[in-house]
């Protein structure tokens, strides 16, 4: 169905390998509007949950600014890369056979209100630009941690050697892959993360979210502002 309405939001699964701008950007084409902006970043990797505003619907970033967010995600222990996922050059490692009971002691001091150190790769804003673009510059980047708050941390399940999947519900400003850094360096170890997937932004879950084929394709499904709470 074309979308004759164009002021609103619209709800991307977001595929891993694709730039949260670049997604924006076939979207702003596709429906034809003039403006198109997300309401919270997902790193290229990641998959999930991309909510857009289009038209009118670009002003209600600061309606959407504190609401939480879950993810799905797995970290790999005993490596570390500068990135901290797969994008990455391995920079530490050690020999390590961490198990569910192990992380299952350290998780609840991540539970609540935290102070979280942001990853150096990311979009972070140092004096106007970017954190990642001024490491990959070889520029010095000096960052201070944050207060983010984690609702929900579940260890649900053991996928391989040194491998975890978990489940995250957090707000705003929080880093998965700064979380995954922090748990091993509870552990006395290091950490990579292997997957992200949001499946809920702004209200929004992934049964709600439509692929960009399918809004290249002109199907794409505008949330109008008079039902967006």
């Amino acid at each position: 169905m074309i979308q004759t309405n164009k002021d609103g939001l619209v709800v991307i699964d977001k595929p891993s390998g694709l730039s949260s701008f670049l997604a924006v950007n076939i979207t702003k084409r596709s429906l034809g509007v003039k403006k198109a902006g997300h309401m919270g970043t997902l790193d290229p990797l990641a998959s999930g949950v991309l909510v857009v505003g289009v038209g009118k619907g670009t002003k209600l970033f600061d309606h959407f600014l504190g609401h939480e967010k879950s993810y799905y995600a797995e970290y790999e222990f005993g490596y570390e890369t500068d990135t901290l996922d797969l994008e990455g050059k391995v920079l530490n490692q050690n020999d390590c056979d961490i198990s569910k009971e192990d992380i299952a002691k350290v998780l609840p001091t991540f539970m609540g209100k935290i102070l979280q150190m942001p990853p150096v790769y990311s979009a972070k804003k140092i004096d106007g630009k970017k954190a990642c673009d001024l490491a990959r510059s070889g520029q010095e980047v000096i960052l201070n941690p944050k207060e983010v708050e984690v609702f929900e941390l579940e260890l649900v399940k053991k996928l391989g050697k040194n491998k975890f999947g978990f489940n995250i519900r957090c707000s705003s400003g929080f880093y998965v892959r700064a979380l995954g850094r922090d748990i091993a360096q509870k552990l006395g170890t290091f950490a990579t993360t292997t997957l992200i997937r949001r499946t809920e932004c702004c209200g929004y879950s992934l049964d709600k979210a439509q692929t960009l084929e399918d809004i290249k394709a002109g199907k794409a499904v505008v949330y109008p502002l008079e039902e967006i709470k």
